[in-house]
């Protein structure tokens, strides 16, 4: 999983690849646990690349959280 650039002023790129077929649940929330962005992914496999644009946002400490069958996967988000 790659998360850059991080810190950020706007735009979060995320790249990872799937290596075996999964249900996904990407989402990013705010410090009060509010969801800001939020995709399901059915049977996904292979390389994933997104952007997420929070310049709308305010400034400070967001969560990428990544919901997999193996687990979740976490990612603290720094918005400057």
């Amino acid at each position: 999983l790659d998360v850059y650039p991080n810190p950020s002023r706007d735009v979060f790129n995320i790249t990872f690849i799937s290596e075996t077929v999964q249900d996904l649940r990407l989402r990013v929330l705010n410090v009060v646990g509010e969801e800001i962005v939020k995709e399901d992914l059915q049977q996904f496999i292979g390389e994933y690349t997104k952007h997420i644009d929070l310049q709308d946002n305010a400034k400070g400490i967001y969560f990428l959280e990544i919901k997999t069958t193996n687990g979740v996967i976490n990612k603290k988000l720094i918005l400057q």
